[in-house]
């Protein structure tokens, strides 16, 4: 049964594939905006198969290889990145446009964004999911007072933080944590970062982190840097075609450009 559902994938990976004249792309590959909807293929229509082929892979990779997780993710790869490139070649070039717009103001405005076609009767929308301000940032990389538990990693936050009133800081993320410091009331508040899968977050003094404090007790104004990651909803609809819906990670590069894989 296993050799027979393989078989069938990898014959449709295969027509997919001869579908398309342009390599296939890497899957999960970091993409700017414009590289996710240029066809390298010859013909008349640009590709935005990028935008849609790596979830879908992934799925057709988990349904035939349930017990081999590798096996899964090259068939689901190869179908994805087959189906993708076959998809999006079939956009043309003013749709390739307009999406390339809408996706930049939706990431930069962190909102939903929609396009249309009338000429071509493909239509889209883009929706930002959620929006953090950076990748994991490494336990190793920030200096801590003596007695401060160090994390492996925490996330990135963004904004700045004041006490709402008199706070005990701790020497880890929670509540049984030794007590080795304290805020005051209204006292503006340094955070290096946030303990991962809690309301836990790693006060700063001077660079160092001095202790950690539950973010209930801080009150977090608008001001700070701008989000750098963003999880976007992307949904394609060209004529005669049905609907197609991914989503994608997206985060700036070291040029402030956004870059995205399937998430």
């Amino acid at each position: 049964m296993a050799r027979s559902l393989i078989a069938t994938s990898l014959t449709a990976a295969a027509v997919l594939g001869a579908l398309v004249t342009a390599p296939v792309p890497a899957v999960a590959q970091s993409k700017g905006i414009s590289g996710l909807f240029g066809c390298e293929g010859s013909g008349k229509k640009q590709e935005g198969g990028a935008l849609i082929g790596a979830a879908a892979g992934a799925l057709l990779g988990r349904t035939v290889a349930k017990d081999n997780k590798t096996l899964g993710t090259v068939l689901g790869g190869a179908a994805g990145a087959a189906a993708g490139a076959y998809i999006g070649c079939r956009m043309q070039s003013t749709d390739q446009a307009l999406a390339q717009q809408a996706t930049k103001r939706a990431l930069d405005n962190g909102g939903s964004e929609t396009w249309s076609n009338s000429r071509t009767g493909a239509s889209g929308r883009i929706d930002v999911v959620s929006s953090s301000y950076g990748p994991p940032i490494s336990g190793d990389g920030l200096r801590f007072e003596r007695g401060v538990d160090v994390l492996r990693s925490y996330d990135a936050v963004g904004g700045d933080y004041t006490a709402r009133s008199t706070a005990n800081l701790r020497s880890g993320p929670s509540t049984g944590g030794k007590v080795v410091g304290k805020l005051s009331a209204g006292e503006r508040v340094e955070v290096l970062g946030g303990a991962p899968n809690s309301n836990w977050l790693l006060v700063g003094r001077n660079g160092y982190g001095v202790g950690y404090v539950a973010a209930s007790l801080l009150n977090k104004s608008g001001y700070g840097p701008a989000p750098s990651c963003r999880i976007i909803n992307a949904s394609i609809s060209t004529r005669n075609d049905r609907p197609t819906s991914e989503r994608y990670s997206a985060c700036k590069d070291g040029r402030g450009e956004w870059q995205l894989t399937p998430a």
